[in-house]
């Protein structure tokens, strides 16, 4: 059991379809004690479509289908029915997950990846899911396939020092501190091996002050073969997402090819919650 929870509102987006049951199944079996706030979104935003009377009932139909498959799944992992909340959203799905994510106060948005097939398409992982990924400063946690690798032990955090990374490395240190885990921490070279020591030395040294162990690996190659490679031997993928030109935001491409290929769940973070923060800052 966790003595402290640093997970402690989880908001689940579903549709459904029963293609993110697997995604439900595993946040409430890692987060048991979590607050789950599930969302289904009416899309009335979708163009081409003529949102007539007997469609929108359909639709909305549909998302209390969705909350209540959800709930139940929930339920049957052991979660009370006090900590389930649940509410359907219309609008643009990726803006009114985000939205309720700030609202809400979460501290992690669960969603499912669409597509993890060898292929081109599968850097394509779904418009909503990319939009969310991208602008949401909340961590978002992803899973492609179903996982069982729980509790969580041992999390892998690649680094390429870059200012996305170093977020990323204090929210993966907060999160192993609270949940009893050891990080092991990957720096791919394209440069010189001296600059690579630094960065994972810093991130060993930062970890001790809250008590965590860290294994450092230095690879060659490609980066997202090696990450991969890595990932079979770790519980979770903690990695930093957060590329912006002018007013618009972009996943890098081996943040989408960990994304949609990863055999363990991965969190993308943007920023670190404050009370995080002031976690590792204490220290």
């Amino acid at each position: 059991m966790y003595n402290i929870i640093v997970i402690e509102k989880i908001l689940i987006p579903t549709d459904g379809y029963g293609l993110e049951d697997h995604v439900i199944k595993y946040v409430a079996k890692a987060f048991p004690y979590a607050e789950f706030h599930v969302i289904s979104v009416v899309n009335t935003c979708e163009r081409g479509v003529q949102l007539t009377s007997l469609l929108y009932k359909e639709m909305h139909e549909a998302a209390e289908k969705a909350i209540e498959r959800a709930k139940d799944i929930l339920k049957k992992e052991k979660i009370e029915d006090g900590r389930i909340k649940s509410r359907i959203i219309e609008g643009l799905p990726s803006r009114e997950i985000i939205k309720c994510a700030r609202k809400r106060d979460v501290d992690l948005v669960a969603m499912r990846v669409y597509s993890r097939k060898s292929t081109a398409s599968a850097q394509r992982i779904g418009s909503t899911l990319k939009n969310v990924v991208s602008k949401c400063r909340i961590p978002v946690l992803t899973l492609a396939e179903e996982c069982e690798k729980l509790p969580i032990r041992k999390i892998l955090f690649p680094t390429d020092g870059s200012r996305k990374a170093e977020r990323a490395k204090n929210f993966a240190i907060v999160f192993a501190s609270y949940y009893k885990a050891s990080i092991e921490t990957l720096y791919v070279m394209d440069g010189k091996r001296e600059h690579a020591e630094e960065l994972l030395k810093n991130v060993e040294w930062k970890a001790s002050f809250l008590n965590v162990k860290v294994e450092k690996a230095i690879e060659e190659g490609d980066v997202t073969e090696k990450i991969l490679e890595y990932a079979k031997k770790n519980d979770l993928i903690i990695i930093g997402v957060g590329r912006k030109f002018a007013h618009l935001h972009y996943v890098g491409h081996v943040t989408k090819a960990v994304i949609t290929h990863s055999p363990v769940p991965v969190i993308s973070v943007h920023y670190l919650k404050r009370r995080w923060e002031k976690r590792l800052q204490a220290k």
